[in-house]
């Protein structure tokens, strides 16, 4: 309790120090809707968000040092607004993270420097290969539930980066004890390269190094013509090696698609010894403009194949502020619900789910 209350006075006192420092942000978004799932849930809350990002609350900021070099800071945590409980809002899902320590800052708490090298950050952080997916599969265009269940559908939930192995207890997308370059712009290229240390320290203790918390992954972004290309790599010491290619392609003002493909290969002595293929394409139509419609389709490659549907609806009541409805329906065992983030049992096939939701968000 008496943590919590620590915490609860740092974040204040960061919000308050935040509304009078030079360069920072505040910023968010909000999101929750009313379910009803086949799946043995009935109706139920979603207070974690489920149209393009979890809901979050975020403060970052960056300062000139002169000679064209910033420095800059990021802090972001997830909230669940069924109990105002702390959560990553990653693959892991909305449930509380806590460990000894006690976790604020759930997604993002980074520092870095930027210029003519690139940019520099060094802390927890979202993982560089989730960027080719949130393309891939369309997120910032449709629902988030579609792009995380689809990397479950991948074999990415078993695989994912929750290092939980060592004495930390983190979840999701986020990778601690990280750092991160990403290249300037290079003819319209990027490159983002991340690695982690084995151990860090926690409570002022240093904690034991553990081989499956040595982590590494790679992006390539850019274009060809009009046709946004990217490709990612990742890879986990004894745990997985994962790659993925996406594209994205406006086919009018108004339509927009986009496509990926996932290999996620766990045959290095953990786990089940699985290897999973898995393709998804996504489009975005504007029907006029307050009013989008979303359809995304997924499967994979397993011999009791998985798939994943999803057809959405959102309406903008303005800039900020919008409403939806979105249905999902998984087979092979794939769960559509995006309250457990998609979970499912590899091969053990299993009945349709269904889910539609119904919800409003906010972003400011």
């Amino acid at each position: 309790m008496k943590k919590t209350q620590v915490a609860l006075a740092a974040l204040a006192l960061v919000a308050s120090t935040a509304a009078l420092a030079d360069g920072v942000t505040i910023y968010g978004s909000v999101d929750a809707a009313v379910a009803h799932s086949n799946g043995g849930k009935g109706t139920y809350f979603d207070g974690t968000g489920s149209w393009t990002a979890p809901t979050h609350l975020g403060f970052k900021g960056s300062e000139d040092l002169g000679g064209g070099m910033k420095a800059s800071f990021q802090l972001e945590t997830g909230v669940s607004l069924g109990n105002g409980a702390a959560v990553s809002g990653g693959n892991g899902g909305g449930t509380a993270i806590s460990d000894s320590f006690g976790a604020l800052f759930t997604r993002v708490a980074t520092v870095g420097l930027s210029g003519e090298f690139g940019a520099v950050t060094i802390g927890q952080q979202l993982s560089p290969y989730i960027i080719p997916n949130v393309v891939g599969a369309g997120a910032g265009m449709g629902p988030g539930s579609f792009f995380v269940n689809r990397m479950i559908l991948s074999g990415y939930g078993a695989a994912a980066v929750n290092f939980a192995a060592s004495s930390f207890s983190y979840d999701g997308f986020f990778v601690p004890n990280s750092v991160n370059w990403a290249s300037p712009s290079l003819n319209g290229w990027t490159v983002n390269a991340m690695t982690t240390t084995k151990g860090g320290a926690k409570d002022g203790v240093v904690s034991t190094p553990v081989d499956t918390d040595s982590y590494q992954a790679y992006t390539l972004g850019g274009a060809v013509g009009s046709i946004g290309i990217m490709a990612g790599y990742q890879t986990r010491k004894n745990v997985n090696n994962s790659y993925t290619l996406a594209a994205t392609l406006p086919l009018s003002s108004d339509l927009s698609f986009a496509a990926s493909y996932i290999s996620n290969d766990e045959t290095k002595g953990y786990g089940s010894g699985y290897k999973i293929g898995s393709t998804s394409v996504f489009f975005n139509y504007r029907v006029s403009d307050p009013l989008s419609v979303q359809l995304g389709y997924a499967r994979n490659d397993l011999a009791n194949e998985m798939s994943l549907t999803s057809l959405s609806m959102k309406y903008d009541l303005s800039k900020r502020t919008f409403t939806y409805a979105s249905y999902g329906r998984g087979t092979g065992g794939a769960d559509a619900s995006f309250a457990n983030r998609g979970g499912f049992t590899f091969n053990a096939g299993g009945a349709d789910t269904t889910n539609l939701a119904v919800g409003v968000g906010h972003s400011f």
